[in-house]
C-alpha cells in the first residue's frame, strides 16, 4: 500500500474550487454561501486503508518522481542512496509502532535524474502525522488479533465505528497515550489529552440527542474512555474509570426495555456489571445505589442459559459489601459481630464452590462446560501458554464469566486466611481445631488449583505476541461473544495479579504472572500492567505470602481437581503435534470444608 500523504477531508465542492472547507455539519459554510448542496466530507481513515493497484502506484510514483525502470536501481548513486535510506530508516529500540505497520519506517523517496522531475516543489520525504501513527497503533495493538476481532487491518474498511469522528479521536487518544508510555515522549501526552477532550465533547453531544445516537459507537467510545484511564494510570483504578463504566452501564440499561431484546445486548449489560466489580473492590468502596437496580434488570431479563453469570453477580455483590464494611469499621477479636463476618465469608465461599461444581460439568447449562486440553511440551512458547495447556469454552463471554468466578474465589480464600490470623478467638468460635492441619492443606490446594486455572485461561483472553498461526488454530476454538476484544483486558490484569500473589502459590505461578503483565505493557502500553507487575516480588520459593516449607507444591503438569475434570482429546484433524491428554481425577463427593492456614501473609487485609 502506498501512503499518499494527508489528503483533504473537505467536501467535493470545496476541493474542486480549491478553497478551504470548514467541515461544519451538516453543510459547510462555503456551500451554504454559494447556495449549493454540500456533498459531505471524506474520511481520512478510509483513505489510509484503500486498496492499491498498479495504476495507483504508477500515478504516485509519477507525482513523487520515482523511476519505475529496474536499471535505475543498479546505478552507483542509486545504490548509495538506497543504503543510506535503509540505514536511516532503521527503527530505534524504543519504536512503538509494529514492524507490520505502514508507518513503522518513514518512507524516503529518491528523485530520478530526469530533468523534468528535478522540481523543488516535490518533497523528498513524506511523513505520517502523529494522529495517523496513533490510530495505526490502536488498530494493530487494541483491535487486530484480539478475541473476535479481525485478523488484519484491511478487514476494518467496512466497519462503521472505525470511521466515526468521535471514535477516531478516541483511537488517537489511546494510541498517543500508549506510545507516550512506551517512549517517554511527554509531547504525546499533551496530544493524547487533547484528543481525549475532543472525544468527551463528541460523546456529550451524542448523548444529548439520544434519538440520533448510534448506540454501538457511543458504547465503544465510553468504554475506551475508561481504558484510556487504565493506560495512563499506574496504580489503582481512578474515579474516572468507575465513572465511565457506570456511564456505559446506565446508557445500556435504557435500551433493555425494547421488545424482543437481543441476547447480545443483555450479555453486554451483564458484562459491564461484572466489569464494575474490580474497580470498586480495589478502591475499597461500596457499590453505588444504582447497582441494585441494574442487578434486578439482569435477574429479570437474562436468558436461562445466562443465569449463571447473574449468580456470580449476586455472590460478588455480597462479597463487595462485606469487603467495604471491613474497610470502614474495626472488628474486635472474640466479639459476636466478628464471628458473624467470618460466617458470612464462609457462606460466600461455599456458594462459589457449589457454583463451580455445578457448572464445570454442564449439569445446569451445557454452554458453561470447561474443557482443558494439553499439547506436547515445547509446542507452545513457555511464556505465552501456562503449563502447555489451554481452555475451550462455548464463547468468550462465558470465559470471562469463569474468570470473574475464579478471581472472586481467590479473594474469598485470601480473606479467610487473613481472618484466621487476625481473629483467632472468633475463628475458634466458628471452627474446632481438631483437623487444623488437614484444613490448612485443603485451603492451600484450593488456592493453587484456582490460580492455575486462571493462568491457563489467559490465552483465551489475550494473545501473546509469540503465539503464531499454528498456535492460534488451537486456542481459537473458543470464538464469539467477546463484543470488543480489548474490553476484558483491564480486568484480566488484576485477575493475573491476584493469581500470582495468592498465598501459597508456587513460585512459577508468580513468575509467569509477572512476565505476562510485563508483556502486556510492552505490547499495549497499559501503564497499569507495569504497576501490577511490580507488586509481584519473585525472591522466594513461593509467591504471594512467603515461604512455607511444610506445604508440598504441586507439579505443574499435575491435572487439578474439581473444575477441569471434563477433559476431551483433540480430533485427528488437529493433531499437528503429539497430544497428551491427562486422565480426569475423581471429584470428591459432597461440599468441600473450608480450611485454615496460620502463616501470616505479607499483604494485610484492611
Amino acid at each position: 500500500m502506498v501512503y499518499c500523504g494527508k489528503a483533504s477531508q473537505g467536501c467535493q465542492n470545496c476541493r474542486t474550487r480549491r478553497i478551504k472547507c470548514d467541515k461544519i455539519q451538516p453543510q459547510c459554510t462555503q456551500c451554504i454561501r454559494v447556495g449549493k448542496s454540500c456533498p459531505g466530507y471524506r474520511d481520512q481513515l478510509s483513505l489510509m486503508f484503500r486498496d492499491e493497484s498498479i495504476k495507483v502506484i504508477q500515478k504516485a510514483h509519477a507525482q513523487w518522481g520515482i523511476s519505475d525502470h529496474p536499471d535505475s536501481a543498479d546505478s552507483p548513486s542509486s545504490s548509495s542512496s538506497s543504503s543510506s535510506s535503509s540505514s536511516s530508516s532503521t527503527p530505534s529500540p524504543k519504536s512503538v509502532v509494529s514492524s507490520r505497520s505502514y508507518f513503522s519506517e518513514r518512507p524516503r523517496f529518491k528523485l530520478s535524474s530526469s530533468p523534468e522531475h528535478n522540481l523543488t516543489r516535490i518533497p523528498k520525504e513524506i511523513y505520517a502525522t502523529k494522529d495517523d501513527q496513533a490510530i495505526q497503533f490502536y488498530v494493530e495493538h487494541y483491535v487486530v488479533g484480539h478475541p473476535d476481532e479481525p485478523a488484519a487491518a484491511h478487514e476494518l474498511r467496512m466497519v462503521d465505528w472505525i470511521h466515526a469522528p468521535e471514535f477516531r479521536d478516541m483511537m488517537a487518544a489511546v494510541g498517543l497515550a500508549s506510545m507516550s508510555n512506551l517512549t517517554g515522549d511527554k509531547a504525546l501526552v499533551t496530544m493524547a489529552r487533547q484528543k481525549y477532550g475532543l472525544a468527551l465533547q463528541h460523546t456529550a453531544s451524542a448523548l444529548a440527542n439520544p434519538y440520533a445516537m448510534n448506540l454501538d459507537i457511543s458504547l465503544r467510545t465510553v468504554i475506551m474512555l475508561a481504558i484510556y484511564e487504565v493506560i495512563r494510570n499506574r496504580g489503582r483504578p481512578t474515579d474516572a474509570v468507575r465513572t465511565h463504566l457506570m456511564g456505559a452501564t446506565a446508557l445500556l440499561s435504557n435500551f433493555l426495555c425494547i421488545p424482543n431484546l437481543p441476547q447480545d445486548l443483555m450479555r453486554g449489560f451483564l458484562q459491564l456489571c461484572l466489569a464494575l466489580l474490580n474497580p470498586f473492590y480495589v478502591g475499597n468502596l461500596a457499590l453505588p445505589p444504582a447497582y441494585s437496580g441494574w442487578f434486578d434488570l439482569c435477574n429479570r431479563l437474562a436468558a436461562p442459559s445466562d443465569k449463571p453469570a447473574v449468580e456470580i453477580l449476586d455472590i460478588a455483590t455480597r462479597f463487595l459489601e462485606l469487603h467495604a464494611y471491613l474497610n470502614n469499621y474495626a472488628l474486635i477479636d472474640g466479639r459476636p459481630r466478628t464471628s458473624q463476618i467470618i460466617r458470612n465469608a464462609l457462606a460466600i465461599d461455599a456458594e462459589l464452590d457449589v457454583w463451580e461444581r455445578q457448572h464445570s460439568q454442564g449439569s445446569v447449562s451445557s454452554i458453561w462446560t470447561v474443557l482443558e486440553e494439553r499439547c506436547a511440551p515445547g509446542f507452545f512458547p513457555s511464556d505465552g501458554v501456562f503449563d502447555d495447556c489451554y481452555h475451550v469454552y462455548a464463547d468468550h463471554w462465558v470465559a470471562r464469566g469463569w474468570n470473574h468466578q475464579r478471581w472472586l474465589r481467590l479473594l474469598t480464600c485470601r480473606s479467610l486466611i487473613e481472618f484466621s490470623d487476625r481473629y483467632p478467638l472468633s475463628c475458634a468460635q466458628v471452627f474446632s481445631s481438631a483437623n487444623m492441619a488437614a484444613e490448612q492443606q485443603n485451603i492451600l490446594a484450593t488456592i493453587r488449583r484456582v490460580a492455575r486455572d486462571l493462568l491457563v485461561s489467559i490465552p483465551t483472553h489475550y494473545r501473546h505476541p509469540r503465539l503464531e498461526r499454528k498456535h492460534r488454530d488451537f486456542i481459537d476454538m473458543t470464538s464469539g461473544g467477546a463484543g470488543m476484544g480489548v474490553v476484558g483486558l483491564p480486568n484480566l490484569l488484576f485477575q493475573i495479579q491476584v493469581a500470582g500473589s495468592a498465598p501459597g502459590v508456587p513460585r512459577q505461578y508468580t513468575v509467569f504472572a509477572r512476565n505476562m503483565l510485563e508483556t502486556i505493557f510492552a505490547d499495549t502500553g497499559m501503564l497499569q500492567a507495569r504497576g501490577l507487575a511490580e507488586t509481584l516480588v519473585v525472591d522466594g520459593g513461593v509467591g504471594g505470602s512467603g515461604n512455607n516449607n511444610e506445604v508440598k507444591q504441586e507439579r505443574a503438569d499435575t491435572p487439578p481437581e474439581g473444575v477441569l475434570t471434563s477433559i476431551e482429546s483433540q480430533p485427528p484433524s488437529r493433531k499437528k503435534a503429539p497430544i497428551v491428554v491427562p486422565q480426569p481425577q475423581t471429584q470428591p463427593a459432597g461440599g468441600q470444608q473450608l480450611l485454615w492456614y496460620h502463616e501470616r501473609p505479607e499483604e494485610s487485609y484492611s
